[in-house]
């Protein structure tokens, strides 16, 4: 914390230096104690951006000091905050500094150059992207926002769907806990066209209620960017499920929870999706088919990834293959079985060499380059 302290002294003592500044990360923490002209140095700047310190430098000194910093950099195009301290009671946060100078008017701060966005903590508190809203209220332009773990948009009863925008965000990329549909769809909502989507199911919240989003309510939420996104990545073989008799996080997905098409996903490029996300029928099974794949993937499909893969994905991978004339631009899949207390349950899945060899060998016919995990080894 000594270098933060260091560096934000130097900027609030000679402000025109933090002209020059394009990148900020924030990620570690130790015990530093402030001496008296960083104590100055930081109220001065304060004073200057209009907001009191209070107490909060000496109760929470890495957020302020954080916040100060962002402030004073109005030419930032990267920043990285990883938040420690964090507390969230009655609307009350951490992070309200930078709220309040972005509810200044006339405003004396702004971050017009900030494309990329990067938030994190390291807390079981629940933690939503609003808890960061005065960064992205001061950032119009932003193009990327990124979020580990994150539990939603609004924080502490806090509504935030009228207090940030993410009008030009392209990429989103969430490590979520818990988010419900409705908050997928307002952060979703407040985005402009989306180009890049990646959503992964974090744990940290696992003692919560069961109400996540599903595989299926993701991709419709999507919707309206379907005709910008080009890349989709989804995760959700953690979250939680209702079980028979207790809370259940590894198993096949449900029917009315699995992704059933892509095919109207005209710019769809690369598509990343877990075992959880579809359901293929088991053989000697009614209902039993291998078309799968190639009922879920659009024309536009160049890279195809499936992990933790139920063993039937074979079959279907095979049918992919014999009807490669229906993607033209596919040249890159990635599939992998089931790992051990992986999210179909704790039985390693090991494809059939037979199978696995067959489909190498029409795949390589064809052009695409394939990869795979959980074959049985050669003799």
């Amino acid at each position: 914390m000594k270098r933060i302290a260091d560096f934000l002294r130097s900027i609030s003592l000679r402000p025109e230096l933090g002209r020059y500044v394009r990148e900020l990360n924030f990620s570690t923490f130790s015990s530093f104690q402030l001496e008296e002209d960083h104590l100055k140095a930081f109220a001065d700047a304060a004073a200057r951006l209009g907001v009191s310190l209070d107490d909060g430098v000496e109760e929470l000194p890495y957020e302020v000091m954080v916040q100060l910093t962002i402030a004073q950099t109005p030419n930032v195009r990267v920043i990285g905050v990883t938040a420690y301290e964090v507390y969230s009671h009655d609307g009350i946060g951490a992070f309200t500094l930078l709220e309040e100078i972005a509810a200044q008017s006339p405003a004396r701060v702004s971050l017009p150059h900030l494309r990329r966005l990067f938030l994190g903590h390291d807390h079981h508190r629940r933690i939503s992207l609003g808890y960061f809203g005065g960064i992205i209220q001061l950032a119009p332009c932003i193009r990327e926002v990124a979020m580990k773990p994150c539990y939603g948009l609004n924080y502490a009863g806090k509504d935030m769907k009228d207090e940030i925008s993410l009008k030009n965000v392209t990429t989103l990329r969430l490590n979520g806990g818990h988010i419900t549909k409705s908050e997928l769809e307002w952060i979703i909502r407040l985005c402009g066209e989306l180009e890049v989507f990646e959503y992964k199911h974090h744990s940290i919240y696992f003692s919560l209620d069961t109400d996540c989003v599903t595989p299926r309510e993701v991709m419709e939420i999507l919707k309206p960017h379907r005709n910008t996104l080009r890349s989709i990545s989804l995760d959700l073989g953690r979250r939680a499920r209702q079980g028979s008799d207790d809370f259940d996080f590894s198993r096949f997905c449900a029917h009315g929870d699995k992704i059933l098409s892509l095919k109207n996903y005209s710019q769809l490029e690369k598509l990343q999706i877990d075992g959880s996300s579809v359901l293929f029928p088991e053989a000697q099974t009614p209902g039993y088919r291998t078309d799968i794949l190639t009922e879920l993937l659009p024309i536009s499909i160049r890279r195809f990834y499936l992990t933790n893969a139920q063993k039937e994905a074979t079959a279907n991978m095979i049918t992919l293959a014999n009807s490669i004339a229906k993607f033209p631009l596919l040249k890159y899949i990635v599939l992998t079985g089931n790992s051990i207390e992986g999210p179909l349950g704790d039985i390693q899945v090991i494809f059939d060499k037979g199978e696995i060899d067959i489909l190498r060998k029409v795949l390589k016919d064809n052009g695409v380059r394939f990869e795979v995990v959980g074959e049985w080894p050669n003799p």
